[in-house]
């Protein structure tokens, strides 16, 4: 069966408008929102910078900031504790950062309860 006659409804690659306002999306980034640039800053004073590897217990000189329970659990992270100084490879290495979950909530449950620990990230890692 031909189909010869396609209605003006039917559009294929999107109009030129659509790709003028999907490329103005893209070029602008989002930016953080002042409470969390100020809980980082704070966050920032409280770290070393250099030292060891919270995985692979390594010396480095340079270190980067890892919050556990990233995402909308960024803000909760920084302000129980849940941040690891972890280096790159650690820090790009998704296994780890899963192990990592699981040991938090391990170390958090501890001396509190696993629903308080729920209500705080909103799910169980165990």
């Amino acid at each position: 069966m031909i189909v010869k006659d396609l209605s003006n409804s039917f559009h294929p690659c999107p109009k030129p408008k659509d790709l003028k306002r999907a490329e103005q999306k893209c070029e602008k980034p989002k930016k953080k929102s002042s409470k969390l640039a100020k809980l980082e800053r704070q966050r920032d004073k409280n770290l070393n910078k250099y030292g060891e590897c919270d995985c692979c217990h390594k010396k480095f000189k340079h270190l980067d900031p890892h919050e556990v329970y990233g995402g909308s659990n960024r803000k909760r992270s920084i302000k129980y504790g849940f941040v690891k100084m972890l280096c790159r490879n650690c820090h790009s290495n998704e296994e780890i950062l899963k192990q990592l979950k699981i040991d938090t909530q391990k170390e958090f449950e501890k001396t509190r309860d696993r629903e308080i620990f729920v209500k705080i990230i909103g799910k169980s890692y165990l």
